[in-house]
């Protein structure tokens, strides 16, 4: 029996994943005790929400860092003096959002992020909730035909689908300006299509449309079919999460496991929020 929490409260959601946890400020900062029943909590629902946490930039980079080092992410100008955070907005009058489509953040890098950190700082009336799908489930649930055949399969990612010049973030109507990164948005890495966390020991889906190009050794249109296929596969409702934000939310995600989707149906309305990632490992 997994042990109890004496400094949390933990409420899983309805969904495959995630917990709301409450009995916590962030805004005074936690002990390495209660982080301990948090980073349990994490590892056992993937996502986990915190309402009402009223925080400062500086504030939300302490707690990101009882998860780990910090990532410098290379495409947005972060807060002036937080270089850690980055603002992610879409304006009232702009169509793009910013991680609309089901995607792992920065697994285009050698070492993706381990986490995303996330804190609501305006939201709109309607819309602009967050989806969240559990890739270890997805992987369960798979035959263990498909589980054989996706033994060893490794997958080419890059940035420039998304960051290079003729990229999704490219558009001029695109609400963020972006920074250039050539190196970056050209660089390519091998990783498995299924990947074993580090810290469970569990087994995961790990591949996203927007960040990989194609499979290991095959042609982009021969590697289709048997993407689209885990895409669909993985993103069905019975392994996902839905979270309405509100000013003060604050979520925490597991990318090792889990893709999310930033819902874009909040036409004429701002939404602002913060952003930490923490530093990952090689995906094995």
């Amino acid at each position: 029996m997994d042990a109890p929490y004496s400094r949390i409260k933990v409420e899983p959601t309805s969904g495959a994943l995630g917990a709301e946890v409450s009995g916590v400020n962030l805004a005074a900062g936690i002990d390495d005790v209660t982080f301990e029943e948090i980073h349990r909590a994490w590892l056992e629902h993937h996502v986990l929400f915190f309402r009402d946490q009223r925080i400062t930039p500086a504030q939300q980079t302490a707690f990101a860092e009882h998860f780990g080092p910090l990532e410098v992410y290379p495409f947005i100008e972060p807060l002036p003096g937080h270089p850690h955070v980055i603002p992610i907005i879409k304006e009232k009058d702009t169509r793009f959002n910013f991680g609309g489509g089901w995607h792992s953040d920065m697994s285009y890098q050698e070492r993706p992020v381990m986490a995303t950190m996330l804190h609501a700082i305006e939201v709109p009336a309607r819309g602009g909730d967050t989806l969240f799908a559990d890739m270890s489930a997805a992987y369960d649930a798979l035959s263990q035909g498909m589980k054989d055949l996706l033994q060893g399969l490794r997958a080419v990612f890059t940035a420039a689908k998304v960051h290079g010049a003729a990229g999704l973030y490219s558009d001029a109507d695109h609400p963020m300006a972006m920074k250039k990164d050539a190196g970056r948005e050209q660089a390519r890495f091998l990783h498995p299509v299924v990947r074993t966390h580090p810290e469970t020991g569990r087994k995961a889906l790990y591949l996203d449309l927007p960040h990989v190009e194609r499979l290991e050794n095959m042609r982009v249109h021969e590697s289709l079919p048997l993407m689209e296929f885990l895409y669909q596969h993985a993103t069905q409702p019975q392994f996902t999460t839905r979270f309405r934000w509100r000013k003060g939310s604050l979520a925490v995600w597991d990318n090792r496991c889990v893709q999310h989707y930033a819902l874009n149906d909040y036409p004429g309305q701002r939404r602002e929020m913060h952003r930490i990632t923490i530093e990952g490992d090689v995906p094995r």
